[in-house]
């Protein structure tokens, strides 16, 4: 894939820095793009950390795996989401997490070292760049928090429930879709599966919520808030 600076301008790593000035940065920090098949992995637990991804096209999923093969999914990242970035930047050496290739991807890898120390070539631009990391970073705690907030609730039912109206208030609507699958979000929300899917039919039965795989409508919001207070 062409990495040139016009289609990198709307990521956000790069906020307030021209297509001009990006043009000349990208040597700088070492930008490199890479291709990963479906399935692949390209980061592993234990994996030293010297760069910072971003997904440019597809999706990956970012998990953690306990001794006993338990997968704990931290979220799922398409275009233009970064990876990494929050480890590298608490100084951490080897990944704690996994990053798996869930279709066909190309991520941009760019050297953290390069990204932290100014050059003389781009040095101007180079505060832009790190006050966007740091945005970047602070945004990422921020949706830990989140799910930890949904991973609080004491039933599958209620987590469930706040999952999906926390989704309805980041799109701005009751109908949207999740990059999650079934599995991914039993997962991530540290649920069974078969207990994630038997909760969704039963809130469709209570006319509640509807759903078409990834798909989600939320028919009665109140029903969901009733559930999160009262159950």
């Amino acid at each position: 894939m062409d990495i040139s600076s016009k289609h990198l301008i709307r990521i956000a790593l790069f906020d307030r820095i021209s297509e001009t000035d990006l043009d000349g940065m990208l040597n700088c920090l070492g930008a490199a793009s890479k291709d990963y098949k479906k399935g692949s992995y390209i980061l592993m637990e234990g994996d030293p950390l010297t760069h910072v991804g971003i997904v440019l096209s597809g999706q990956v999923t970012v998990f953690k795996t306990d001794l006993l093969g338990n997968r704990t999914v931290i979220g799922a990242l398409t275009p233009p989401h970064l990876f990494a970035e929050t480890f590298v930047c608490a100084g951490v050496k080897t990944s704690p997490v996994t990053v798996e290739a869930m279709t066909d991807v190309t991520v941009l890898l760019l050297s953290f070292n390069k990204i932290m120390h100014t050059c003389s070539s781009c040095c101007s631009h180079h505060s832009a760049l790190i006050h966007n990391m740091l945005r970047i970073v602070a945004q990422k705690n921020m949706a830990l928090t989140e799910k930890l907030d949904h991973m609080a609730r004491k039933t599958t039912r209620q987590k469930i429930a706040s999952y999906l109206l926390d989704q309805a208030t980041r799109f701005g609507s009751r109908r949207f879709e999740i990059v999650l699958d079934r599995q991914a979000l039993a997962d991530y929300l540290s649920v069974n599966r078969s207990a994630l899917s038997r909760e969704l039919s039963r809130m469709n039965e209570e006319g509640a919520v509807d759903y078409q795989r990834n798909s989600f409508y939320i028919r009665d919001a109140k029903k969901l808030e009733e559930i999160l207070l009262h159950e």
